[in-house]
């Protein structure tokens, strides 16, 4: 995946809906990955620039980008 094939992904999404990708794939597309805060920041202006907001759910190993209503 590229940040170009997230970005249709999200934009795609209907409003209220969610999709995720593994911390695996955020470490490639937002490097250096978890917990750096740069790559937080830069993956947070991405969501914004999609209509979505992130969340990371304690326990799971995936960040969600959820579309805004």
């Amino acid at each position: 995946m590229c940040l170009d094939e997230l970005m249709a992904t999200l934009t795609a999404l209907p409003a209220g809906k969610c999709g995720g990708i593994h911390h695996d794939i955020y470490g490639e597309l937002f490097p250096p990955g978890e917990p750096d805060e740069d790559a937080r920041a830069v993956c947070h202006a991405f969501a914004r620039s999609a209509g979505c907001r992130v969340e990371n759910r304690p326990g799971e190993h995936t960040v969600w980008f959820v579309k805004d209503v």
